[in-house]
């Protein structure tokens, strides 16, 4: 026979940080001043209540202060309402050595016959301690038939019974419940305070630390303390020597701050392609999405406190939309669909404003433009692509080009005799004294301002020209002409012209009509590149 000899190494006693530094009396919990002080009065004045909720977020005191309130009442040599943590009853309850204060979770008990077995047991006395308290975390967590159980007992109370429902959601606790309880609500604790709470921890474990990793670990912490000392826990469990910024990055699964802020980037300028780049990175690198939305919004946060008042709207909405996609990422199983889809739509949704208007009245123009600035960009790489193709530069597909003809203007345009046009209003035009309109972009730009985005959207592609009465639009597309012909638009378009420039001009409107071309795809798509090729029958 063989026997079995176990070795228990100091590393199988060790005890997580959160754990370690729970607090033992009021003076030590952090950042709820306020609460405490009402408890500590109330044991002094034997004022005590039979029953009491505690709600917060995560991390933030509850279940600490209910278990030094359970020994502050039942300690034998109380002081200024504190627990003196060292009677016979204190180390009891300290030592879960008690059946008379009894922890319950809610989550996993939280059934009917469990608020039963509760009922039962009040009725009885006490054995070594004044008062029985029964503490039950995750109290919403309770079934409704629970609750209606539990009401009972809460109307009728024993004199030596107290119960302390702790709980995160207090809305989920029926009216009925709350109304017989004295409530406590604990805040989320400043990061100032975490820092040097954590500050006190690393120095009692002789750690050393820089600074900005203890700033980080309080911002990750989001008010909550225990959450702060799990990240450490988890940090110096893997650093080496000291606690740095940058391993604390790496260890929490931080994106790189470079990559946030070029999606914020893209998000500012409505550019949604390189958005979706960016994030692919961060999916591939394995980050945490919801990590990654929470750098974002903190990167708006930021951009909206440090603005000069010209983007405040604008920031919020994405700051609110940012908000919602960080609650849609715990819920859904798809996180990456749901990131992008919301990433494409604040590209894409109006997020600058009530209705994009700036304060004249007018459409703000600037988002607008900087996505046409993005896709003309990425036309101007797709020319460049044609052009590594060409092997020569062949006539120019324009149907209206420069001419030097002897007698007339070298700025002159001549229009192809092969070239057949519709043309409006009766309007006859010398094309030989045609100029080029240079000043396209900004005439664009102004019928932005008006809101005109259809005729705006109909100018794509056509040419514009001047002479010394019209300013003459010719394009090949028959829908944009339709809408350019409308006596509506021709009159938006003279007013703006006279608006901006100080002159008045008839407009007119062509419509070039397409050459009949018997060529096949292959040929067509060669001689819209300008690439030279032969013909083999």
């Amino acid at each position: 026979m063989f026997g079995v000899i176990f070795l228990w190494g100091d590393n199988m006693s060790y005890i997580a940080l959160y754990r370690k530094y729970r607090p033992n009396t009021f003076e030590s919990i952090v950042g709820q001043e306020s609460v405490t002080k009402i408890l500590k009065n109330q044991i002094k004045s034997g004022k005590i209540s039979h029953a009491y909720i505690f709600s917060g977020t995560r991390g933030t005191g509850k279940t600490s202060a209910a278990k030094v309130f359970a020994r502050a009442v039942n300690c034998l040599n109380p002081k200024d309402g504190e627990p003196c943590n060292e009677c016979e009853v204190c180390k009891n309850i300290l030592e879960s050595h008690t059946t008379d204060v009894i922890e319950m979770d809610a989550a996993s008990n939280n059934s009917v016959e469990n608020i039963r077995q509760i009922r039962q047991e009040v009725v009885y006395t006490t054995i070594d301690v004044k008062y029985r308290v029964y503490i039950i975390d995750e109290a919403h967590m309770l079934t409704t038939s629970a609750f209606n159980a539990l009401l009972k007992t809460l109307e009728e109370p024993p004199k030596n019974v107290i119960f302390i429902l702790a709980t995160t959601e207090q809305h989920k606790i029926p009216v009925t419940i709350l109304s017989r309880c004295l409530r406590f609500d604990f805040n989320k604790i400043s990061d100032e305070e975490i820092i040097k709470r954590v500050e006190y921890v690393l120095k009692e474990e002789n750690i050393k630390y820089e600074e900005e990793a203890i700033k980080y670990i309080a911002k990750l912490a989001e008010g909550g303390l225990r959450d702060a000392l799990s990240i450490l826990d988890r940090c110096i469990s893997e650093s080496k020597d000291i606690l740095k910024y940058d391993e604390v990055l790496k260890i929490v699964g931080a994106v790189d701050l470079q990559i946030v802020s070029n999606i914020a980037g893209n998000i500012l300028a409505l550019n949604s392609i390189e958005a979706l780049s960016n994030i692919d990175k961060v999916v591939k690198k394995g980050k945490d999405l919801r990590q990654l939305t929470h750098q974002l919004t903190e990167n708006f946060l930021e951009k909206l406190i440090n603005q000069d008042g010209t983007n405040v709207d604008r920031y919020i909405k994405i700051i609110d939309r940012l908000s919602k996609l960080d609650n849609d990422l715990r819920l859904t199983s798809k996180p990456i669909i749901v990131l992008k889809s919301a990433i494409v739509e604040i590209c894409n949704v109006n997020f600058g404003g009530s209705n994009n208007l700036s304060e004249n009245g007018n459409i703000s123009v600037e988002p607008l433009m900087q996505k046409i600035s993005s896709l003309e960009n990425e036309i101007e790489k797709l020319k460049s692509k044609i052009e590594s193709i060409k092997t020569n530069t062949v006539v120019s597909p324009l149907n209206i080009k420069k001419v030097s003809d002897s007698g007339s203007n070298s700025n002159s345009l001549k229009v192809n005799t092969v070239d057949k046009y519709i043309q409006n209003n009766n309007e006859v035009v010398d094309e030989k004294k045609l100029e080029s309109f240079v000043d396209v972009e900004n005439f664009k730009k102004c019928i932005i301002e008006k809101g005109k985005l259809k005729i705006y959207s109909s100018l794509a592609g056509a040419n514009m020209y001047v002479d010394q009465k019209s300013l003459i639009i010719v394009t090949n597309n028959s829908f944009a002409y339709s809408v350019l012909i409308t006596q509506d638009s021709i009159e938006t378009l003279k007013n703006i012209y006279s608006e901006n420039y100080n002159d008045e001009k008839n407009i007119v409107v062509r419509l070039q009509e397409e050459k009949k071309d018997n060529s096949t795809k292959i040929e067509k798509v060669f001689k819209e590149n300008e690439v030279n090729y032969t013909s083999i029958d």
